[in-house]
């Protein structure tokens, strides 16, 4: 069943008011926390995940008993990169709305420590993640750097250097791109096309970390003028535009004759990297301006819109209801809003799958909302990295639409 609408508060108010609550909470206890993906590195879940069921068994205990689980595994909170540069976005955008200077401050803040905790060894500035990451035929160590967190914190200090002129933050996007050029390779799809790899050691073709490689380089070129990074991008937004079904929707990623890795996953068509592949499209297109790629966007968002969500505003994929999870909610409010200003009734559907957010995986007293909704329980699991930061930048991304288009 749907959740009540509150009709005593507009959905900006809404918006606004938990925006309030994740801020005071990261003031009170910052960005320490714990992942969905650190308890996977610990030895014995990645001994469980080679066979269904103690896979099955091992994600059901982790995610009924999440903290209890993981300090008895003797896994530590940790910091994350993309928090800090999910919440410098929601930050920038809530200056935007307010003209408040202690938003430009606390995203200097947090831009701040990615400059300070770059990996080390590379072409350029970029961030990885604070564990290993295991997938089948793919090891990533801790601190590797991954093209989607650089490419998100390229989109923090690109915003921020709209917002305040420091070269400083156009140094920093700059040099995102440089990493991209010299450290992520470039996988090679015949008719001079290319998709971006994930990491410098994982070659997998995803499309959403082939856009965001792209996003990045297309937004170094229009902050700077300088086409090598147009040029750069372009066979690889050629790629996943050419991997488009007919029915609008991208699957996860592309898989070659002989990858060792899992076909399955490549073969996934989910709420939320779905959104972001839209997303980094509507991003892309603002420079471009091609008909053909809006219509392309407009095609995948129809899908995206009839076939990823419930009547509730639930997200869903294409398998079921559950588990409901809160990237992928706050996925669902940020995407429609980032592609309000094309869609008409975008910012309604944003607004819909936040107000079912709010009521079922959000702590009422702190705001900080819940890892997944499971048919007979909610994970209570505090992610900074993957539910926190991306609900709080969500949130402030469709206050900034909304206030825009009621200007």
């Amino acid at each position: 069943m749907a959740p009540e609408r509150d009709t005593r508060m507009n959905d900006a108010d809404f918006a606004a008011k938990w925006i309030a609550q994740i801020e005071e909470w990261i003031h009170a206890h910052g960005l320490l926390g714990y992942d969905r993906f650190d308890v996977r590195a610990h030895p014995l879940i990645r001994a469980a995940q080679t066979r269904p069921f103690l896979r099955k068994a091992s994600t059901g205990l982790t995610d009924l008993f999440p903290h209890i689980s993981r300090r008895m595994l003797g896994i530590e909170p940790q910091l994350n990169p993309k928090a800090f540069a999910l919440v410098a976005l929601g930050r920038l955008r809530r200056y935007q709305v307010t003209g408040g200077q202690t938003h430009v401050q606390q995203a200097d803040a947090h831009l701040d420590w990615l400059l300070k905790h770059p990996s080390e060894g590379y072409g350029g500035l970029c961030w990885g993640y604070p564990f290993d990451v295991y997938a089948k035929g793919v090891h990533t160590p801790r601190h590797t750097p991954v093209v989607v967190v650089s490419a998100i914190a390229g989109e923090a200090f690109h915003l921020a250097w709209q917002t305040t002129g420091e070269k400083r933050y156009l140094d920093a996007v700059r040099s995102i791109a440089r990493f991209i050029e010299k450290d992520i390779p470039r996988l090679e799809q015949g008719d001079g096309l290319y998709c971006f790899a994930y990491t410098p050691g994982d070659t997998r073709r995803v499309h959403n970390a082939n856009l965001h490689a792209a996003a990045h380089l297309v937004r170094a070129h229009a902050a700077t003028g300088e086409s090598a990074w147009l040029d750069l991008a372009m066979p690889a937004i050629t790629f996943t535009l050419s991997q488009q079904r007919e029915d609008g929707a991208w699957t996860y990623g592309a898989l070659a004759p002989g990858d060792p890795f899992e076909a399955g996953l490549l073969a996934l068509i989910d709420h939320h990297h779905t959104g972001f592949v839209l997303r980094s499209l509507v991003e892309i297109n603002q420079v471009l301006q091609s008909v053909e790629m809006a219509a392309q966007i407009a095609r995948g968002y129809a899908f995206y819109r009839e076939r990823l969500f419930h009547g509730d505003g639930a997200p869903r994929t294409l398998s079921g209801r559950y588990p409901i999870d809160i990237h992928a909610c706050a996925e669902g409010v940020l995407c429609p809003s980032v592609l309000s200003d094309a869609e008409p009734g975008a910012l309604a559907i944003a607004a819909r799958t936040m107000r079912w957010t709010s009521a079922h995986l959000k702590n009422p007293a702190t705001g900080v909302p819940y890892y997944r909704k499971y048919p007979g329980f909610t994970s209570r699991l505090y992610c900074p990295r993957w539910g926190l930061a991306w609900v709080y930048y969500a949130l402030c991304e469709f206050h900034y639409r909304f206030h825009r288009a009621s200007a």
